[in-house]
């Protein structure tokens, strides 16, 4: 048996500590550091010389002394007390090691705050938790629009790490990873999990817990999992089940205090966070993927500040919590500290390295793509010698900045092409320019070859395009040059992304499309959508009888497809693009097919609009409306009933359909060509001419020409 160590004097002083205060010194005045109270024994007196200490009463050997120490008031900060130990005159030993001990006052806890992440942890010992996570929602806590079928509602299974301090696998301000995704989306946490193991040098523990689901929505789910001085913080998440990407769940909360202890009891509240991948506003809105995608965000009562919202209170009233999470320190693993810190501290200075490189740009210009960056060991020998594992190669998601890709990357067709699911077929030819006269676009397109590919094959990354839309110039000709549209546009008019193209307007032969775009501001939208409505109109009157002149009944009206009142802050933007389309389509030999588009599900987009479609549904063979939300969607979306029905209906009127082989005029004298007396004649598509005016009235000739005769040569006008 060892025989302790005795020592013939002490000091025992109690002083305020300031090694956490910044500055330039520590402040002047008395400071209240606690009393000091003498247990009664012959051993111990307070010190004659300085307040706040206890010294010894004699010169004999003794092998310990006993005070008690009473907390000073609450706000008085950390306090140090230290100690001196003679064992005889020559050998003494002061404030080092346990002979000073640091005491902080716990801060004020709150169940809505996370306490300050520490750069480094200096706990010794490891220590190992329990998790609970309680259910709180409920229709009687967040009862606006709860989901009526109640049975589906639950929280996932939850999913989670004790992992480093830089590192972070959800985090407010950053774009969700693929594996948070599909927690967010749907509930499963295999993705996360593979993405949690591959980073297996910055976790300590992978926690996991059952989800809960009706009946017991309110009910817990218990996990363990332990940490340590490197890995001392904790993250978890799950998905609130129904909803379009939201989730509940902690990021990167601080277990480590500051007086080198691990925290004993912690109680947090969670609330919802909007994943950024789906852009629903309500627990059971359909898909609407958000793209590009957004940073992960807080839900609160005004964001987002749609009252779609099941969470949106105009008052600002702050919201329940839907779920809560209880710590509770269940041990500590207790570690030789003296031994492992002068291995570690050696380990530390070999496994020093330089700073990360800068991120290299996104690899892909439009789209999910990755970023990665690098970094070296100062000392590459002696990190070799001691076997370092730093990371010293990232990567992480990233989303290109471009809006309109043209996918040209041969390594993308490549890849597409090599999956026999996802192969396409050649380009078709250009369309004509969607201006007559100046600057427009053109549009080429290409379909999947095997049909029904496309719903498999556009939920991968960077999908083949099936379009493309390239700027065009045509010559105007003579003096009269086309006005030139601005390309400033007036930061007023910040415009959304173009549509996709509408469905051609015929099922043979050469036809029309037409995309659109609007502006952010709402406020400016309705004269957006009226000008739509009015094109749209015309279009329709035009299609009923494309070889009348309908200018001539509309009193000459210009049909630009730009904004032209000068006061708007939109002036001169072009909010409605049309080109030829029909190239791949067979001609109109009498053969009238449904196109393929008729048979898309319905998509509403993934804007915050709410426009009234219409949208074909197969199994009906009738039109119903679609609340369109501004951008996206599919093909399988139109302005009217009528062309939704036109172009979809297998009991449609072919004559309301444009195509070469009908032709009808109504000039003076004229012939009439119907139905009945087909002629053996082909006719190029209309085409307008420029304005012969700058300013104020003018007009303007639309022809076309035959191309393959009957027998007569004749011009339309």
């Amino acid at each position: 048996m060892q025989v302790p160590h005795k020592f013939s004097g002490f000091f025992l002083a109690a002083e305020k500590d300031f090694s956490l205060v910044r500055g330039d010194g520590p402040p002047s005045g008395v400071h209240n550091v606690g009393t000091f109270q003498l247990s009664g024994d012959a051993l111990t007196k307070f010190s004659e010389r300085c307040p706040n200490a206890v010294t010894q009463t004699n010169s004999l050997p003794k092998s310990e002394i006993q005070v008690n120490w009473i907390a000073p008031p609450a706000g008085s900060g950390c306090i140090a007390i230290r100690a001196t130990v003679v064992e005889h005159r020559d050998v003494w030993y002061m404030d080092d090691g346990p002979l000073s001990k640091i005491f902080c006052e716990d801060e004020a806890d709150s169940v809505d705050t996370q306490p300050p992440v520490l750069k480094e942890c200096c706990a010794c010992d490891e220590a190992k938790y329990e998790l609970t996570f309680e259910g709180l929602w409920s229709r009687h806590t967040h009862p606006k629009d709860f989901p009526s079928n109640g049975w589906l509602t639950r929280f996932s299974d939850v999913i989670g790490a004790s992992h480093t301090v830089d590192y972070r696998f959800w985090e407010y301000g950053q774009v969700a990873s693929e594996g948070l995704k599909q927690v967010a989306e749907h509930g499963s946490t295999r993705m996360l999990e593979s993405e949690l193991k591959n980073q297996s040098d910055k976790i300590r523990t992978i926690i996991k817990a059952r989800g809960i689901s009706y009946p017991n929505v309110t009910g817990k789910t218990f996990a363990v999992f332990r940490v340590d001085s490197n890995h001392h913080l904790v993250s978890i998440v799950s998905m609130l089940d129904p909803s379009p990407d939201w989730i509940v769940g902690v990021s990167g909360l601080e277990l480590c205090l500051t007086n080198c202890s691990w925290i004993e009891n912690k109680i947090l509240n969670l609330y919802p966070w909007d994943a950024g991948t789906d852009s629903g506003p309500t627990y059971i809105s359909p898909d609407q993927p958000t793209n590009p995608p957004e940073v992960i965000r807080r839900i609160k009562s005004n964001y987002p500040n749609d009252p779609r919202s099941p969470f949106y209170d105009p008052s600002g009233t702050e919201m329940k919590p839907l779920a809560r999470i209880y710590l509770s320190r269940q041990r500590l693993y207790e570690k030789n500290c003296d031994a492992d810190n002068e291995e570690e501290n050696e380990t530390k200075q070999a496994c020093e390295t330089e700073p990360w490189s800068d991120w290299t740009d996104c690899s892909s210009r439009c789209g999910k793509g990755k970023q990665t960056r690098r970094r070296t060991y100062k000392h590459p020998m002696k990190a070799k010698q001691s076997e370092c594992k730093k990371k010293l190669f990232d990567r992480r998601p990233c989303v290109g900045t471009d809006r309109d890709c043209d996918y040209n990357s041969q390594e993308i067709e490549e890849a597409y092409q090599s999956d026999p699911e996802c192969e396409v077929t050649e380009w078709g030819p250009w369309s004509e320019c969607s201006s007559p006269c100046g600057k427009g676009n053109k549009t080429r397109s290409r379909k999947y070859k095997k049909k029904g590919a496309r719903k498999k094959c556009e939920r991968l990354p960077n999908p083949p395009m099936l379009q493309q839309t390239v700027s065009c110039d045509e010559d105007c000709g003579g003096d009269i040059s086309q006005p030139v549209l601005s390309s400033d546009i007036n930061p007023k008019c910040k415009m959304t992304q173009w549509s996709e193209w509408s469905p051609c307007s015929v099922t043979c032969g050469l036809g029309r499309k037409m995309r659109t775009r609007m502006p952010i501001n709402k406020n400016m939208r309705t004269h957006h959508k009226r000008f739509v409505s009015y094109y749209m109109t015309r279009r329709r009157m035009t299609a009923l009888d494309e070889e009348e002149d309908s200018e001539e009944e509309d009193g000459g009206e210009d049909n630009d497809l730009h904004i032209t009142d000068q006061n708007d802050p939109c002036y001169g933007v072009e909010t409605v693009e049309e080109v030829t389309c029909g190239h791949d389509l067979p001609p109109c030999d009498g053969l009238y097919g449904v196109p393929e588009l008729c048979f898309l599900e319905p998509k509403p987009g993934n804007c915050r609009d709410s426009q009234t479609r219409w949208y074909f549904d197969s199994d009906k063979n009738d039109c119903s409306i679609l609340f369109f939300t501004g951008c996206g969607g599919n093909n399988n979306n139109f302005m009217s009933r009528e062309d939704c029905l036109d172009t979809c209906s297998k009991d449609r009127k072919f004559t309301n359909i444009p195509i070469r082989d009908q032709i009808s005029t109504n000039s003076a004298g004229g012939a009439e060509y119907g139905s009945e007396m087909k002629q053996d004649c082909k006719t190029s598509h209309w085409k307008r001419g420029p304005c012969n005016a700058t300013c104020g009235e003018g007009f303007r000739v639309k022809s076309r020409t035959i191309l393959v005769s009957s027998g007569a040569i004749l011009t339309f006008r």
